[in-house]
């Protein structure tokens, strides 16, 4: 009896009768199944379903603990030899059973169970299959596990014995580190396959999971270079220098060149089979999130190579970022909205002919986070970005789980939803980022959180975690000035949103300059942002600061930029293109216009669902009526903006002294 119940403690607290029906059928381990049957009276081991159950912990691990030291790891090799012998590679089980069998034979530790070269091999395979399998379901934790064990049978000879057996381990745990957020062991599985692999080809896929790693935890730099290095080694030579000049004439060489061509011919081009261009595609697009933040002048160039190589050789699975780069840049360069956005959404036509299905978080949160706003509302394209973080994390991508989310909390800021809302899921996201070693994406989201602090009232600092390296927005503007131009106008731009709530205008004004001092790009649903409040600023500035001129021109610059959008999503940029009317009227003296217009951006905001500038509109409403002395009016819209910032959640905007004896 005694013996059987440490047989059943070898499998934990808990071992299903099923596997113990398998384990039954040899000699040593016969009739196991009909002594627990008669022990469960005892109180010891009690039958709940197909489950036989230790009563308690403490009684599973007093079992175990009388099994002799010398002898466990040879009862588990017992148990787990019978288990494994009918389990074949090649057909790897998806229940959970392999798994308990192949749990059996790693737990017996010594080599001295280990000696036969081809039962090793055996069991390393078995091991390997086990991972894949568990990254698949993004169990990425316990994959890495059974990685380590397959590694461990092959021996220190694995290399010179099973090459390609001990390639794939190595390849196949320098991903589940990635997806741990395990930089370093990314780094050794990187080198050991680079030390024992002479041929790029053979150790391309650990390149590519490597630049994934150090983008992600925040070395782009070193992932940009180690990128255009296997490009080379691919046959892709990039010209080193790119101007404006060579990038628009890139683009409409290749817009005209995609000009000859239909949905309908590029849904039935033929499948790229090309491994080096299939490999050279792939890493462009995982470099690409990296240099839109740092390089982004090689995007519509790497862009436009995914779109020859495709038209060239064949499409395959991994060309929809190039393709989504290309139809970006056509937008925010070319500034051919409609074709830019047709582009995106062929993109994703061809995506469902691959019926590349793990592809579509990431392709969803390009697209909604780089074009669709566009031409959609803006309430859609932050919805499908929050849904494409889930999806994300339901397959394990955890770059895209923070690009989508960071993304997602950017738009629903943008988007005037609920700030308790957008509270939560900041948390959650920095949460993750520190978690999951994303660095990268961190210090913009710190800086976004502290905004949404302000404008609620939360008396925290979000720098204060000790991940961050840097401890204020200051230190993040003076560490990455000169490197990383986007996570740097991404801080300016969350310091110009709260500025413009709370009616800094002389802020909003000086910090827009440092934004534009990296360039005056329409690539990003920030930058079209930045136009509207740089406009509200401009107007602002033209009435209180001595009704310069140049205001007024900068104002009217961008109320035409919002005109032009309008066209195409009357949706997001109408209220915006109203509210800058009104206030250029009333920077002219045209006090009948302009009221008609704030009526009509206060109509617009609330109907299009941006609550936010509903409540900025009344405001600005308000002010006007004091200047034209309506004291009735001003109180009445001032009653009714606070009334719009309540429901957003913006109780910290609402201590601000012009709200004093009011709220």
């Amino acid at each position: 009896v005694l013996y059987v119940l440490t047989v059943a403690a070898c499998f934990g607290r808990r071992v299903d009768e099923n596997i113990l029906k398998v384990l039954c059928s040899s000699d040593q381990f016969g009739g196991v199944i009909e002594i627990l049957q008669r022990v469960e009276t005892d109180g010891i081991i009690q039958k709940q379903g197909t489950y036989f159950v230790f009563a308690h912990d403490l009684v599973h691990q007093a079992v175990y603990d009388l099994i002799d030291v010398d002898e466990v790891g040879e009862l588990h090799y017992n148990i787990g030899l019978q288990l494994v012998k009918d389990i074949s590679p090649s057909n790897f089980p998806t229940g959970k059973e392999s798994f308990v069998a192949i749990d059996q034979i790693n737990k017996a530790s010594s080599s001295v169970y280990f000696t036969d070269l081809s039962f090793r091999n055996h069991l390393a395979t078995l091991n390997l299959k086990a991972g894949e399998r568990l990254i698949e379901t993004a169990e990425s934790s316990s994959a890495l596990v059974y990685l380590q064990h397959g590694i461990r049978h092959l021996g220190r000879d694995g290399w010179e014995e099973n090459y390609e057996l001990c390639l794939k381990l190595y390849e196949s745990a320098c991903q589940a580190c990635y997806l741990n957020g395990f930089v370093n062991r990314v780094v050794f599985y990187a080198e050991e396959i680079d030390k024992h692999t002479t041929d790029f080809m053979r150790r391309v896929k650990a390149v590519w999971i490597l630049i994934q790693t150090l983008g992600s935890s925040g070395k782009p730099e070193m992932a940009i270079e180690k990128a255009f290095s296997a490009l080379r080694e691919l046959g892709e030579e990039l010209p080193e220098g790119v101007t404006e000049a060579d990038i628009f004439s890139t683009l409409s060489s290749t817009k005209a060149l995609l000009s000859t061509y239909t949905k309908e011919m590029i849904l039935n081009a033929p499948k790229l089979r090309d491994e080096r261009k299939q490999w050279a595609i792939k890493i462009m697009d995982n470099i690409s999130p990296f240099l839109f933040q740092i390089n982004p002048v090689y995007l519509p160039i790497f862009g436009c190579r995914t779109v020859h190589i495709s038209l060239s050789h064949g499409f395959c699975r991994d060309f929809w970022f190039g393709f989504l780069s290309y139809a970006h840049s056509v937008v925010s360069i070319l500034a051919d909205i409609d074709e830019g956005y047709r582009w995106a959404k062929i993109a994703g036509f061809i995506i469902d002919r691959f019926n590349a299905k793990s592809l579509l978080p990431r392709f969803k949160c390009v697209i909604n986070g780089g074009v669709n706003f566009w031409k959609e509302p803006l309430q859609s394209t932050a919805s499908a970005l929050t849904e494409s973080s889930k999806e994300a994390i339901a397959i394990g991508d955890v770059e895209y789980v923070m690009y989508g989310s960071s993304l997602s909390c950017v738009q629903n800021l943008l988007c005037g939803n609920k700030l308790s809302t957008l509270e939560k899921d900041i948390a959650v996201t920095v949460s993750g980022m520190v978690r999951m070693n994303q660095a990268y994406f961190l210090f913009s989201q710190l800086s976004l959180q502290k905004a949404v602090y302000a404008l609620t009232g939360i008396k925290s600092d979000p720098f204060e975690i000790k991940f961050a390296s840097m401890k204020n927005e200051t230190d993040v503007i003076s560490a990455f000035s000169a490197t990383r131009p986007f996570l740097v106008q991404g801080v300016y731009f969350n310091i110009i949103f709260t500025a413009v709530l709370f009616r800094r205008f002389d802020e909003v004004s000086e910090v827009a300059e440092k934004y534009l001092s990296f360039g005056q790009q329409k690539s990003r649903l920030q930058d079209l942002f930045l136009v509207f409040f740089q406009g509200l600023a401009a107007f602002n500035m033209f009435r209180h600061k001595g009704r310069d001129t140049k205001w007024l021109r900068i104002g009217e610059s961008s109320m035409r930029q919002l005109q032009l959008w309008a066209g195409h999503s009357s949706w997001n940029f109408d209220n915006k293109f109203f509210l800058l009317e009104a206030e250029s009227h009333f920077s002219k003296g045209e006090y009948d216009h302009a009221e008609m217009k704030y009526l009509s951006a206060i109509k617009s905001s609330r109907t299009h669902r941006f609550l936010h500038e509903e409540g900025l509109s009344l405001e600005l409403l308000s002010s006007f009526y004091e200047a034209c002395e309506r004291e009735d009016d001003q109180r009445n819209h001032l009653s009714r903006a606070i009334q719009c910032y309540k429901e957003w959640g913006a109780l910290g905007l609402l201590n601000d002294s012009r709200f004093a004896g009011l709220v």
